[in-house]
């Protein structure tokens, strides 16, 4: 994975105001995947990468909950 690839897709992928559950759940799924990425590599800022994972998985999760 190229992190900053990654960065600048999903700040150009981020769904526009008025786009649907689905596709909101989806950019916090990909979100999601970039912070554990950035976890993964360690270092000082590990744990804060993985909240951070953590509270897009549960948006994401909300989100697709709310769209059923």
């Amino acid at each position: 994975m190229n992190t900053l690839t990654e960065m600048m897709t999903l700040s150009f992928a981020r769904p526009a105001s008025g786009a649907s559950k689905t596709e909101f759940a989806a950019w916090f799924e990909a979100k999601a995947r970039l912070h554990e990425h950035l976890a993964a590599l360690g270092g000082p800022d590990a744990e804060f990468e993985r909240a951070l994972a953590r509270k897009a998985h549960r948006r994401s999760s909300d989100l697709v909950a709310v769209a059923a």
